[in-house]
């Protein structure tokens, strides 16, 4: 079945809103990416979209806390992927707020391309930069593979439980 997301304004917005808030089914999903890829005024309209709803201020990364390790986390399922919003927002966060003792986790995110990869290590050289560090967390399997296959997992340190991460990064500093 082909939808026409051009007959009614306020269907494609409402159809736009429940695909960026992945609340659309696997099928609605398929459909509407092969339509929009295709489609430059909805390729336009559903940037347009995302740019709204991050602006709303619904944060895209969560951030808190323990000791002095900050841990970041996606609110939702996330790609981090070079056209991602979810990947500026994880860089900005590092970079504006100055943390140095870094904890990601990678629990809601299920694909990395290169462009991710580059802010990952960004951010690492960030913190080193700045006397501290960055760690991975709960990377899930096709993730762990990229961050294998590209050795990044060799320079980024990676854990599967919080706890053993958080004291990794040592004593809080008074």
């Amino acid at each position: 079945m082909s939808m026409n997301f051009h007959e009614d304004p306020v269907y494609r917005e409402e159809f736009i809103t429940g695909y960026l808030t992945r609340r659309l089914s696997a099928d609605l999903v398929e459909q509407w990416e092969s339509h929009y890829l295709a489609c430059d005024d909805c390729f336009e309209e559903i940037r347009a979209t995302e740019l709204l709803i991050r602006g709303l201020g619904e944060p895209m990364v969560e951030r808190r806390l323990v000791n002095d390790v900050t841990v970041l986390r996606f609110a939702q399922g996330s790609q981090l992927l070079a056209s991602s919003l979810e990947l500026a927002e994880l860089s900005n966060v590092i970079r504006v707020q100055k943390d140095t003792k870094v904890l990601i986790d990678l629990s809601r995110v299920s694909r990395i391309d290169s462009t991710g990869l580059g802010v990952l290590m960004n951010c690492y050289c960030h913190a080193v930069k700045n006397a501290g560090a960055l760690k991975l967390l709960n990377a899930d399997a096709p993730v762990r593979r990229v961050l294998s296959v590209t050795k990044i997992d060799s320079v980024l340190q990676m854990f599967e439980d919080e706890g053993a991460a958080i004291a990794s990064f040592g004593l809080p500093q008074a």
